[in-house]
C-alpha cells in the first residue's frame, strides 16, 4: 500500500485519470498506468521518494522544459510532500534497452541507440543537471528511438559547483569515484553510458551479483547466513571490481568489435574520471566514427550474420567449436567458396575483408 500522502494524491488524480493499474511499488517509488479522461492518452505516473528532509523534486519541472527527441516527454511534475513527488509521462510499449540487448542488436543499431542516448543526456546536461541512473531499464525504445525515461535520480548541479551527491541506486552502474567521495559529476553519466554501450555491443554484464565473486569470495559468501549480509557482501565485491577497473570483461565482446571500439569503451568506463572523455559531443564523435568503420554484424541465435547490399553472410556453428561460412545472394544459403571451417574470429575477419574489397 502507498503511504497516506500518496493515496490522497491518487484520489485527486482520479479527477483527471482513470483505469489506474499499479505496475510496481516499494520503499523508493510507486508506478501506475492510467488513462487521461479527456484525451484518452495512456500515461505512466511515477511517485518517487526524495532524500529525507529535503525538497529535491524541482528537477522534473526543469526536465519538462526539455525538447529532445531522446528524452521522454514529461506532461506534469509536482511535489506531494517533503519526501515525495511524482511526474507523468506517456506510456511506451516498445520495451526498454534490456529487451533490445536480449534481442542481440546489430553493430549499427547498437551505435545508433548510444548516439540517441548521448543526445538526450546532452539536453539534460544543458539544464545543468546530471541523471545519475542511466541503465538499460531506465531507457525505453519507441519506434526504434531511445528515450531516457526515468528521472527520479536526476539532480540539479548547485550553482558554482560541478557535482552533486551520488545516487545509491543500481550499484552495478555506480561510477567508481562515487563510492569513496559520495559525489557525482557529469563524468558519472559518461561512465554509465559506457557500460550501456558495452552491453549493446554484445559485452557481458551479469545482473546476478554473485557472478562477480571470486572463488574465495564465493566460499565466504556461502558461509554468510543472513540474506541482507550476503547482499552487502556482493555489493562490496562489485565496488572493489569497479574501483579497480575490473568490472567490465572486454573479452566477452564479439570478434567484430574492433580494437578501436574497445579503446573507446575502456575510456568511457575508466575508473578514474580524469581519464574519461568529458562531454556527450566527444562520445557522439567517437561513436559516429566507429559506425563508419564497422560492418553491421549481429548474432542471430548462435550464428553471426552480416547483411550487405547484395548478399547475406552467415557464420554457422560446426563441429569442434568451429564455424562455417555461408552466403545467400538469391535462394538458399550456400558455402562461401574457398573458406574452410575456422574460428569465429578468423571467419569474421576474412568475410569482412572480402566485403570491403568488393
Amino acid at each position: 500500500m502507498p503511504p497516506p500522502e500518496l493515496a490522497a494524491c491518487l484520489q485527486q488524480l482520479e479527477l483527471h485519470y482513470s483505469e489506474f493499474e499499479e505496475k510496481s511499488g516499494g520503499a523508493n517509488g510507486y508506478v501506475y498506468f492510467a488513462r487521461n479522461r479527456i484525451s484518452n492518452a495512456e500515461v505512466v505516473i511515477k511517485f518517487y521518494a526524495g532524500e529525507p528532509g529535503t525538497r529535491r523534486h524541482d528537477e522534473p519541472r526543469l526536465l519538462s522544459t526539455i525538447n529532445s527527441p531522446n528524452v521522454l516527454r514529461i506532461y506534469d511534475a509536482r511535489n506531494v510532500s517533503d519526501d515525495w513527488a511524482y511526474f507523468i509521462t506517456p506510456r511506451c510499449d516498445g520495451g526498454d534497452i534490456d529487451n533490445l540487448i536480449k534481442g542481440q542488436p546489430s553493430v549499427h543499431e547498437a551505435i545508433d541507440v548510444v548516439l540517441g542516448i548521448t543526445h538526450g543526456v546532452s539536453a539534460i546536461h544543458g539544464q545543468n543537471m546530471v541523471h545519475r541512473d542511466l541503465k538499460p531499464a531506465n531507457i525505453v525504445i519507441d519506434g526504434g528511438i531511445p528515450l531516457i525515461a526515468d528521472f527520479g535520480s536526476v539532480r540539479l548541479i548547485p550553482e558554482g559547483s560541478n557535482e552533486a551527491t551520488a545516487s545509491r541506486h543500481s550499484i552495478l552502474y555506480r561510477p567508481p569515484e562515487s563510492f569513496a567521495t559520495n559525489i557525482y559529476s557529469w563524468s558519472g553519466d559518461v561512465y554509465q553510458i559506457g557500460l550501456v554501450a558495452y552491453q549493446l555491443l554484445g559485452g557481458s554484464l551479469p545482473y546476478d551479483g554473485t557472478a562477480y565473486l571470486s572463488a574465495r569470495e564465493r566460499r565466504e559468501y556461502d558461509r554468510i547466513p543472513d540474506p541482507v549480509d550476503q547482499s552487502l557482501f556482493v555489493d562490496g565485491a562489485i565496488r572493489r571490481r569497479a574501483e579497480a577497473g575490473k568490472l567490465v570483461n572486454f573479452g566477452s565482446l564479439p570478434p567484430w568489435i574492433s580494437g578501436a571500439a574497445r579503446r573507446v569503451l575502456r575510456n568511457l568506463t575508466h575508473p578514474d574520471p580524469a581519464d574519461r572523455v568529458t562531454s556527450m559531443a566527444d562520445i557522439a564523435a567517437a561513436m559516429s566514427k566507429l559506425r563508419s568503420t564497422h560492418h553491421n554484424w549481429r548474432f542471430v541465435g548462435v550464428s553471426a550474420r552480416l547483411v550487405t547490399t547484395d548478399r547475406v553472410i552467415e557464420l554457422q556453428a560446426a563441429a569442434g567449436n568451429l564455424f562455417e561460412a555461408f552466403q545467400r545472394k538469391q535462394g538458399d544459403f550456400r558455402r562461401v567458396p574457398g573458406m574452410e571451417p575456422s574460428t569465429l574470429t578468423d571467419l569474421v575477419k576474412r568475410c569482412s575483408e572480402r566485403v570491403t574489397s568488393h
